[in-house]
């Protein structure tokens, strides 16, 4: 039997290809999710620190310059 402790250690994160290197993460559970926090891709990938949803740069993708 196992419990719900023991299948987030062994579940890997969720994995989102993204085409913008500013994103935002609400942990996508609707009102189960986290809090909207905003991440800023750092050589082309991101981890958000509430859900470990890892968000990496779509192949192929050039960023647009900041602003």
């Amino acid at each position: 039997m196992h419990n719900a402790s023991q299948f987030a250690l062994t579940t890997p994160p969720e994995t989102i290809e993204v085409e913008e290197t500013t994103i935002s993460c609400d942990g996508g559970g609707g009102a189960l999710g986290h809090p909207k926090i905003y991440l800023t891709l750092k050589d082309g990938r991101a981890e958000c620190g509430y859900c470990d949803r890892l968000f990496v740069l779509k192949a192929g993708v050039k960023p647009k310059a900041g602003h």
